[in-house]
């Protein structure tokens, strides 16, 4: 592979006028050669349907993060572009695929590690990176990984790459045993559980059925017991502090409704 196949065209013989030729690649010109992969990414389109219209077909995922980034109100009306960009920094996968494997190594090995996933999965808003990188599992990484053969696909990271502790790509590319693109079969909470609809779904069929796919990865470690114990105790943890959040968000509407909050009559 080589500059052109992919800034002007795969197995262009002609020279590329680098005023006029020259393309930035999108995610289907890397599909083009990984057809696979670009399916399955392409699929959670698909997957990620809600029963009761929690969320729009198709999100949230990496096939759709840009689409859901414009259409956010905030993001559309605020007048300080910069500050918006740097959401549109990492609502990208739907359109090209170097936020996993950077450009130009485009590296497997890379997006395997938990980091890779560490630029965009962390920060105030969904604090994934911050809440793995504290827990056992991501000690375990931060002491160990660089002892372990990153190189090793995915479903032979134990007993080929020396891995002794799950990561994020182990875990949320993995599907009844198999490992893809798709990385939404089994979300059920969707990172943000206020989002009207969600707690009063986390009980029903759709997601019980979420649930039993991620006891199968849990128990590649775990004993189904331990798995399904502490699967329901993030559940209810999560309920419990979403009650938290209802309250408080109670507080601050009741401010609204009375003019108290700073700002609401006078410029801050």
């Amino acid at each position: 592979v080589g500059c052109i196949d992919c800034h002007v065209d795969i197995g262009a013989k002609k020279k590329a006028d680098h005023t006029k030729d020259i393309r930035m690649p999108t995610a289907d010109v890397c599909g083009t050669c990984h057809l696979a992969e670009f399916a399955e990414r392409e699929s959670e389109r698909d997957t990620m349907i809600w029963p009761h219209d929690q969320w729009p077909d198709g999100r949230p995922s990496h096939a759709l993060d840009y689409k859901a980034n414009v259409e956010t109100t905030v993001w559309a009306a605020m007048p300080q572009r910069e500050v918006t960009e740097g959401c549109s920094m990492c609502h990208t996968n739907q359109n090209k695929c170097d936020s996993c494997h950077t450009r130009h190594e485009f590296s497997a090995a890379e997006s395997r590690r938990p980091e890779a996933c560490a630029t965009c999965h962390s920060g105030v808003d969904h604090n994934n990176w911050e809440a793995y990188s504290m827990s056992k599992h991501g000690k375990i990484v931060g002491m160990l990984g660089n002892q372990w053969n990153w190189e090793a696909p995915l479903k032979d990271a134990y007993a080929v790459g020396g891995q002794s502790a799950p990561t994020c790509a182990g875990c949320h590319m993995e599907y009844e045993g198999e490992y893809s693109h798709n990385m939404v079969r089994k979300i059920r909470w969707a990172n943000y559980p206020f989002v009207p609809g969600i707690a009063e779904n986390i009980k029903s069929e759709w997601s019980e059925k979420r649930l039993d796919s991620w006891v199968v990865t849990c128990t590649q470690c775990h004993s189904e017991r331990f798995a399904r114990s502490y699967l329901d105790l993030m559940d209810k943890g999560t309920l419990e502090g979403l009650a938290k959040y209802q309250e408080a968000n109670a507080v601050v509407h009741q401010l609204y409704k009375e003019g108290l909050l700073t700002g609401q009559k006078t410029n801050r």
